[in-house]
């Protein structure tokens, strides 16, 4: 049972380093084309320009603090059972972003 905890752990590990990379690319975005959609014209409803990339801007560094204490923690506790595999999860996590760039939004 604690094999599968950990195996479960690592999992989750490694979607949230895919989800930290999606929003600091989300981050990296800013005033550009894949900022127009949907989402934000629901969450950001601001007539001035600034206000509006200033409240995407929020909303992502909110989500990125939020991720980084429990992604933290979670390594934390990888650390003691995988020792040097722990290395691979920003990698696995890197590669699950890229799978969903090219997913959703085609080859970028």
């Amino acid at each position: 049972m604690k094999k599968i905890s950990n195996i479960i752990s690592y999992v989750i590990t490694v979607c949230l380093f895919c989800a930290l990379y999606i929003f600091l690319f989300d981050l990296v975005c800013v005033g550009k084309i894949s900022k127009f959609n949907h989402i934000w014209t629901k969450v950001c409803r601001f007539d001035v320009w600034d206000e509006y990339l200033a409240c995407m801007v929020n909303y992502d560094i909110v989500c990125i603090v939020l991720i980084l204490p429990v992604l933290s923690f979670m390594l934390f506790w990888l650390v003691r059972v995988y020792r040097k595999q722990i290395w691979l999860v920003p990698i696995f996590g890197l590669l699950l972003f890229l799978l969903s760039i090219i997913t959703c939004w085609g080859p970028v």
